[in-house]
């Protein structure tokens, strides 16, 4: 008669304990100090120099003085109860909020990695709020139809064709998306039979309505300067074999949780091959949470952000190349 008391409480306890561990931070950036810039340049970008902004996930603003190009922008971060529970919908006096701070004023082109929530739902209104264009899949123009933009305003993505913004040219490249993982008995993974988004998407909607409709790396000169972002953990073989840049901004997010194979691969096909001076990695950061606050790893429950970083540290160590982690709202010059 006792033992099953003792036994709910057990269970009971271990259940705490499960969930308190798998909402926590899965690494500590305190660790990571050294490979923060600790500075933030406010001087007038002098010519050929090319500023780069992180505002979190794989949201990076290029700034080269006269021009700005923007991936993704995705700026409202709802909560994970509410993401998870409930409809979601982008905040208009936030997105503008994020916009003023990180200067943006000068932006002619936003372009998305993919249509999932966290890459494509604020893009439209980042468009619209400042006359800029969307660049993207079809699924990605059903979202800017959905939330109103024009025709004009919109632009379908030509793979491997550049796209000329004042000095910058971008060339959409084909890539693939993190491999699908489960949570809580739910997955990520695109249904086959709905790859793409179909038909126009108005707000409020819940995030799975977002489909990831293909996804794309960004390869963007600008005078003798090569930049690759990369949002997604994967890559496609040969992809990059006439390809070298000074800068990568990597997708490591889920990359510890990977098979050995897998990592070794894809740093091969990444890194290794494009021989890039500088890695920035990216879409580290637990998007659940505000853009307003400093940046947060991912949560355990999904991701494992210190093994991740010390996968590329070890590997970038030895091959000599610099990695430079950015809070939000954090600048470097590149150039």
């Amino acid at each position: 008669m006792i033992q099953c008391p003792m036994r709910i409480l057990f269970i009971g306890i271990s259940l705490f304990l499960f969930v308190k561990c798998s909402f926590q931070a899965s690494g500590n950036l305190s660790s990571y100090e050294s490979y923060f810039p600790h500075e933030n340049p406010n001087t007038i970008i002098g010519k050929g120099k090319i500023r780069a902004t992180f505002l979190g996930t794989s949201s990076i603003l290029l700034d080269d003085g006269e021009t700005q190009i923007l991936t993704d922008g995705f700026f409202s971060r709802p909560s994970l109860w509410k993401t998870a529970f409930s409809k979601i919908e982008s905040d208009h006096l936030l997105i503008q909020s994020v916009l003023e701070k990180a200067k943006i004023y000068r932006l002619k082109g936003v372009f998305v990695c993919h249509s999932h929530y966290d890459h494509v739902m604020d893009a439209p209104y980042v468009a619209k709020f400042t006359n800029a264009k969307l660049y993207g899949s079809s699924s990605t123009m059903n979202v800017g139809i959905g939330a109103g933009l024009n025709q004009e305003n919109m632009e379908l993505f030509q793979l491997r064709k550049p796209i000329k913004l004042g000095k910058f040219s971008v060339t959409v490249l084909e890539s693939k998306h993190t491999p699908p993982f489960k949570i809580f008995g739910k997955t990520n993974a695109t249904d086959p039979n709905f790859p793409d988004i179909t038909s126009p998407l108005s707000q409020p909607l819940k995030a799975t309505e977002y489909i990831e409709g293909g996804t794309f790396d960004f390869l963007i000169q600008n005078g003798k300067h090569k930049i690759l972002i990369k949002s997604s953990t994967n890559y496609v073989a040969g992809a990059y074999d006439r390809i070298n840049v000074d800068v990568l901004f990597l997708g490591i997010a889920q990359l510890s949780l990977q098979p050995i194979s897998f990592q070794e691969s894809y740093y091969n096909e990444t890194v290794q091959k494009l021989k890039p001076r500088l890695v920035v990695p990216i879409h580290w950061d637990n998007f659940f949470l505000p853009l307003a606050k400093p940046l947060e790893p991912n949560l355990k429950l999904g991701d494992d952000f210190d093994s991740n970083m010390n996968l590329l540290l070890q590997r970038t160590n030895k091959d000599q190349i610099q990695v430079q982690l950015l809070q939000g709202f954090e600048s470097i010059d590149l150039f």
